[in-house]
């Protein structure tokens, strides 16, 4: 009898953003997925979890695939991160893209101070600005 596998968390990093499924006003370099099993055909990769699809991917567009937390290495809860980040996951309003715009333009280019301000993580403010047509955030 076979033993069944554990999920792993993977983190599929992508070589440009891409516009996250489960929210059409979020672009990001990558996803976290978990997955018990992985498979590959020509030209995609596919990732399953108790015999059903959870994400299927073109190879062309992926820069790395891994398992994303290591021994040793702790992932924050949610509760930690919303403490410390209370507006992640928020919808961006108007007036967040003109201040972002306005702080962008004017040279502040350090993502943690620039999420510190609007009480988001670093990746957020990375994926906003690429959102609105910035190019060169890397």
């Amino acid at each position: 009898m076979e033993t069944p596998a554990v999920p792993t968390a993977f983190r599929v990093t992508f070589n440009d953003y891409r516009q996250d499924p489960n929210d059409s006003d979020v672009l990001r370099r990558a996803v976290t997925i978990y997955a018990d099993r992985l498979t590959f055909d020509s030209d995609h990769i596919a990732l399953w979890l108790t015999g059903t699809e959870v994400g299927c991917f073109p190879i062309s567009i992926i820069e790395s695939i891994h398992p994303k937390a290591g021994p040793g290495r702790q992932q924050e809860s949610q509760e930690v991160l919303r403490a410390r980040y209370p507006r992640m996951g928020q919808p961006w309003t108007q007036e967040d893209d003109t201040h972002l715009l306005a702080l962008y333009q004017q040279g502040e280019r350090d993502l943690e101070a620039l999420g510190k301000q609007f009480d988001r993580k670093p990746s957020a403010i990375r994926s906003r600005l690429a959102k609105l047509g910035l190019e060169g955030l890397g």
